[in-house]
């Protein structure tokens, strides 16, 4: 033990275990210790607070607030973009750590020392205006190369901060692409669910599901564009941020996971497209171990047989700092701690075969002599030392021809010994009661629904060139009126199809959650009923939906300026708290009043903008803010989580123009 190593464990006696050093020691840096030592004193340091503006249409507004409150702290924030991921969205904190000879920082120190920009950054991701993701971590997307037509699976999607990053290039309201969010976990799959719905003008191109990943549904075979496989692993390249994991580390959670991850890559790559160019599959693990990484890659170009192959991508981020994927690398008994370089030999010491058949250790994760033929340079190993970052894998696949049989045949045994598995979870998927999704298209009382919201907001939700190439779907029987309909991209719509029996069944695929919910039902006050009650619709829209609408919305639409709209919002709030009659007028300008005047009970909206589009009240809705409201009463539909949104009204200048 070198002195140096020494002085690491005196100084950060809970940043250490011996046996985790032992490890990689022998399997990374026989030698080279430099650079060992270099890895430790790096592990031990915090990790820096890292976080992505989401590309939505207030990208710009964020990054302003942003710049406004660090300038106002009176201690001086280091925030900087980083430059090895090409996207000035992303930004890392430097130095907000108390003890500042660590560097870095964490949450606790940025709420202590900089609670105003903590406060920030707590409600910009709670409104789904930034995300909260380590930097090494936006890599895996950035390599998947996705496009807003694509098909994309996140087949291990929880917590969720990649499958955010996927679904903010189907942000466009034309994106017809779909991304499917899969997690084993119930309980994960519903924190996903709840995290990415925070994009919520994405939430159309959404799909999210709860299978084990290595057996998610083959009528999906050949169906997905893209795929991304961040199987469970170690997770040793987290220790800066999981410090909990340095006291419970061991030597057999690689040998434990390799099968699992093997096996998860696998049926993703039947699920992967082969033609129309093919697909890709980007593997990642947050893990240093070879056995979890350069193994499974291996192993899935051996059995594929020249189907797949390893992708360059070095050109993709120039600037970033990596290691190419190892050629050589050990096996480490875990009964007696020996090493192996090869399958044979640790066969001999285990009794020519007889102990080894009930060994946990398999052939696939021993290195061989032809892994110089597969390209392993082309595989990204980062490692927390070279870029400041956490520990990270991420290999990059091409499926150019379909699989051979033998691979499917390995996969569909894997199936079969899993099958007690999934009944299990078929059954807790059962009992958990979740509403099956319906996609409507001939039922009566739901072409009435669709005829009532045509006559009263102008537009014809299930035509195409109304509603930007979106489906109507809803989750409860069509024979009644349903609660709220959603709408679904034109990709997402193929997913459910390609595991529907048919339009009655429930689908093969166990949806959580999918689509946006554009309209929900009203309740009709009795008492305001008029001649016309027949023709009334009952549905007003959402908040996300009237964004998503809103170049086709052409009635129950009126102009105001921000003084008329918090002219209203005062109105309201003065005749809830007191009965006087001197309340403030809300709307002076007659025009207005007369739209007003002209339209139906129940959802209205206002526009607020600085900029006129168009001419009069007849202008199209674009790039406004809006809310709903009745001629009763006002309601904007801004959850808590947008309040820092809609607070921005204000700052629109109220002497611009309104026709």
């Amino acid at each position: 033990m070198s002195s140096s190593h020494q002085h690491h464990h005196n100084n950060n006696p809970s940043h250490s275990n011996v046996h985790f050093e032992s490890y990689y020691r022998h399997q990374l840096f026989s030698n080279d210790e430099k650079a060992f030592q270099s890895l430790l004193r790096t592990l031990s340091k915090p990790l820096p607070l890292t976080f992505r503006i989401t590309k939505n249409a207030h990208h710009e507004c964020t990054i302003n607030a942003l710049k406004r409150i660090i300038e106002s702290e009176q201690q001086r924030l280091h925030v900087r973009t980083i430059s090895f991921l090409n996207d000035p969205r992303t930004f890392q904190i430097d130095n907000i750590a108390v003890n500042n000879d660590n560097g870095g920082g964490n949450e606790n120190d940025l709420k202590t020392k900089h609670p105003n920009v903590h406060q920030f950054l707590v409600r910009a991701n709670e409104g789904g205006d930034l995300s909260r993701q380590e930097l090494v971590s936006m890599i895996p997307v950035k390599l998947l190369d996705v496009k807003p037509s694509h098909l994309v699976l996140d087949s291990c999607a929880s917590p969720g901060s990649k499958t955010s990053q996927i679904l903010e290039v189907m942000l466009s309201k034309n994106a017809s692409g779909a991304v499917v969010a899969n997690d084993a976990s119930l309980q994960r799959a519903n924190l996903l669910t709840h995290r990415c719905y925070r994009l919520e003008a994405a939430a159309k191109n959404l799909v999210v599901v709860n299978h084990d990943a290595q057996t998610l549904p083959l009528e999906l075979e050949n169906t997905f564009d893209r795929i991304l496989c961040d199987v469970p692993c170690s997770g040793d390249g987290t220790l800066r941020k999981s410090t909990d994991l340095w006291k419970k580390w061991s030597n057999s959670s690689g040998v434990e996971l390799h099968s699992i991850q093997v096996n998860v890559a696998t049926r993703a790559l039947r699920l992967l497209k082969y033609d129309d160019g093919g697909g890709r599959l980007v593997y990642s693990t947050c893990s240093l171990n070879p056995l979890e990484n350069e193994a499974v890659v291996v192993e899935l170009l051996q059995r594929s047989r020249g189907a797949i192959k390893l992708v360059d991508c070095s050109k993709m981020l120039p600037d970033l700092k990596r290691l190419p994927g190892l050629t050589k690398w050990s096996v480490q008994d875990l009964k007696n701690g020996r090493w192996y370089d090869t399958y044979d030999s640790y066969l001999k010491d285990n009794n020519n075969n007889r102990a080894g058949q009930k060994s946990k250790i398999r052939k696939s994760m021993f290195a061989n002599t032809n892994n110089h033929k597969h390209n392993l340079d082309r595989c990204f190993r980062i490692h927390p030392d070279l870029n400041d970052t956490g520990g990270f894998f991420v290999a990059v696949f091409e499926k150019m021809k379909p699989l051979p049989t033998e691979m499917i045949d390995i996969d569909a045994k894997k199936e079969q010994k899993l099958s007690r598995t999934t009944n299990a979870n078929t059954k807790k998927w059962a009992s958990a009661k979740i509403a099956p999704v319906f996609c409507v298209k001939t039922d009566t009382e739901f072409k009435a629904v669709i005829k009532r919201i045509k006559a009263k907001y102008g537009f014809d939700a299930r035509k195409k060139e109304e509603n930007g190439g979106v489906e109507i779907i809803t989750r409860n029987n069509t024979d009644v009126v349903p609660k709220r309909l959603y709408c679904l991209s034109k990709g997402a719509k193929l997913i459910l199809d390609k595991c529907s029996r048919n339009q009655q069944e429930q689908q093969k695929l166990r949806i959580l959650a999918c689509g946006l919910c554009c309209f929900e039902r009203q309740a009709v006050n009795k008492g305001l009923k008029s001649q016309s009650d027949d023709t009334d619709c009952e549905f007003r829209f959402t908040q996300t939906g009237c964004e998503l609408f809103q170049d086709s919305i052409s009635k129950q639409v009126v102009r105001v300026s921000p003084k008329e709209l918090e002219s209203m919002l005062a109105r309201q709030q003065q005749k809830l708290l007191t009965t006087s009659k001197n309340a403030p007028l809300c709307i002076d300008d007659k025009t207005k009043k007369k739209v007003l005047s002209e339209c139906q009970r129940g959802c209205v909206i206002l526009a607020v903008r600085a900029k006129s589009s168009g001419s009069g009240n007849k202008r199209k809705l674009v790039e406004e803010e809006v809310a709903a409201v009745s001629p009763v009463t006002i309601a904007c539909w801004f959850p808590p989580s947008k309040k820092s949104r809609s607070d921005g009204i204000n700052d629109i200048d109220d002497d611009a123009k309104y026709d």
